[in-house]
């Protein structure tokens, strides 16, 4: 399916959206805050939204529209709209402090904080790692030949046109990033407590919490408000009217819009010619996750197979049979927990691990001179998850980008 084939919607929150983990109530379970929704739940938004619009009743017929997103945006007074994406696994926020001045001592350094850049890269002969056979470890070599610096804190959403800048091997500027990036999604928290009709108290036990994301514009440090807000963006080969929606629990209110196919910011999902262009000559590949991934073997997707001559893990991704990669490094945020209901058999999901959105995949070319530009143009509009399913709901959604191989790779 290519971007063409696509419609393009932005969803303005009403209220503050509630999404949850799974993960069920009780003394043991912890506070369940609030999540970014899953592609699955985004899936279920659209499907519903069709059968209405069609007068059709619920049938496994559904499952088979696919979807895409959601992505975050900023809607700006004029309407533009500045995509999101979460923020790459091999971008590293640290505090590095200065070069000493006049003197001074390490307390009186303010550290400045930048990112730094990880990359898949061969390990000094006097270390090592547990890693499978051909997977190189990421990391920086900086740590190791200057100040490695603190962890520092940073935005956990960067507006897409700069990912891209970054995948394609551009330094970025914290300071300039900052300017349009999302550094933590709001919370709204509501308080609940059930009130004996006897007393008219509060019945023990029967006090809880439910936290929701809050897009709308935010209070500022001068008292103002902001003048931008956040929006969903999403995107499905069938065409809706403009209507209010009930996205996430509580049955909360959205309103659905049709973007116009030409200023719409759907190029997350349109294939760069010069980018393809770049992987051939290269060799090599990054896919960005932009939306979770569901592997059958965790952060290893269950479409590559190991070499028997030597360990490497190879194979073909979803929706492209004349491409044949070779894993070659894998960063990550960790895993979040899929779950949800089951309409059609009324019961709960099994809970699953999905691959957080961020994580990097690096890739070789296997006979990049053979290929030619069709076999890689599907990257953009794939989702990798393993599961057809899966795919349909939009998990495993990716941002493609070329590498470099390292010469020892």
């Amino acid at each position: 399916m290519s971007d063409s084939d696509l419609f393009h919607y932005q969803l303005e929150a009403l209220a503050p959206l509630v999404f949850r983990s799974g993960k069920p109530f009780g003394v043991n379970a912890g506070a369940d805050g609030a999540a970014f929704p899953l592609p699955s739940s985004l899936a279920g938004l659209l499907r519903s939204l069709w059968a209405e619009q069609q007068g059709q009743a619920f049938s496994p017929e559904l499952d088979q529209i696919a979807s895409y997103g959601p992505l975050l945006a900023w809607r700006e007074q004029d309407n533009t709209l500045i995509p999101l994406a979460p923020a790459p696994a091999d971008a590293q926020y640290v505090a590095v402090p200065p070069d000493k001045q006049n003197g001074q001592t390490d307390a009186q350094q303010t550290p400045k904080a930048t990112i730094r850049r990880r990359c898949p890269q061969r390990l000094p002969n006097t270390m090592g790692c547990d890693l499978a056979a051909g997977l190189l470890p990421v990391w920086s070599r900086e740590d190791l030949e200057q100040n490695p610096g603190k962890p520092a804190p940073g935005p956990q959403y960067w507006p897409l046109a700069e990912l891209a800048r970054w995948s394609q091997g551009e330094n970025i500027c914290l300071d300039a990033l900052n300017d349009n990036s999302l550094i933590t999604l709001t919370d709204s928290v509501r308080t609940h407590v059930a009130i004996a009709p006897d007393s008219q108290a509060a019945t023990n036990g029967q006090l809880f919490q439910t936290a929701g994301l809050d897009l709308a514009p935010q209070r500022q440090a001068d008292g103002g408000w902001a003048t931008r807000e956040l929006v969903w963006l999403a995107s499905t080969p069938k065409q809706l009217a403009s209507r209010l929606a009930t996205f996430g629990g509580e049955r909360r209110l959205s309103r659905l819009h049709p973007l116009d196919a030409h200023a719409a910011p759907a190029h997350w999902l349109r294939p760069c010619e010069d980018q393809i262009a770049n992987i051939l000559a290269q060799g090599g590949l990054r896919l960005t996750l932009l939306t979770p991934a569901l592997f059958a073997n965790g952060h290893l997707p269950g479409w590559l197979s190991a070499n028997p001559a030597n360990g490497s893990l190879s194979g073909q991704p979803p929706g492209c049979p004349d491409l044949n990669l070779t894993l070659r490094a894998v960063a990550n945020h960790g895993w979040q927990a899929v779950s949800g209901w089951d309409l059609a058999k009324q019961q709960p999901r099994a809970a699953r691990k999905a691959l957080k959105a961020g994580a990097v995949l690096w890739f070789t070319l296997d006979h990049p001179a053979q290929l030619s530009a069709e076999a890689l143009r599907p990257l953009w509009t794939q989702p990798l998850s393993d599961h057809p399913q899966d795919q349909r709901d939009g998990f495993g959604l990716a941002l493609p980008a070329a590498w470099t191989p390292p010469p020892s790779a």
